[in-house]
């Protein structure tokens, strides 16, 4: 069962989502630019990219974190 943090903001939600959920996380963009985008993050140092990476295909800037 995957557990989410839905319409989150920031870089610093998305730190605080990876925290809780724990790592592997899927960033999935709420409106996506371009269709069926989202971003797995393994690692820690991954997530700063990989915001960066979902923010520029993004037309809300609300995104929602995955656990898988």
């Amino acid at each position: 069962m995957s557990k989410a943090f839905l319409f989150l903001h920031t870089y610093e939600d998305a730190e605080h989502a990876a925290r809780v959920l724990g790592l592997p996380v899927e960033l999935v963009p709420q409106t996506p630019v371009r269709p069926d985008e989202s971003i797995r993050v393994t690692r820690e140092d991954e997530l700063e990219n990989a915001y960066r990476r979902l923010c520029r295909n993004n037309c809300t800037g609300e995104f929602t974190v995955l656990r898988v």
